[in-house]
């Protein structure tokens, strides 16, 4: 199983906090490029990457094909906390 480094885990709590900041203030979810330019990424592939394990991991779900289908599941989000 993927192991998180402190740097890891300090990037997605960034991702997931923006994530719901930003489907609050904004009414949806925000798309790989503006999370990646919260994250501070330079490439949108390093931030796809990120996405693609916290899908994985479960911290995340992808609705499907569409643009902007990244959602946090809040079921999840105990288990961040505790470094999962």
């Amino acid at each position: 199983m993927y192991q998180c480094t402190p740097r890891n885990i300090e990037t997605r709590d960034v991702i997931v906090h923006y994530m719901l900041s930003f489907s609050r203030e904004k009414g949806r979810q925000p798309s790989v490029r503006e999370i990646s330019m919260a994250a501070g990424h330079a490439s949108l592939s390093t931030t796809a990457g990120y996405l693609r394990r916290m899908v994985r991991e479960g911290l995340l779900e992808k609705g499907g094909q569409r643009n902007r289908s990244y959602s946090v599941n809040l079921s999840a989000l105990p288990a961040m906390k505790k470094g999962a």
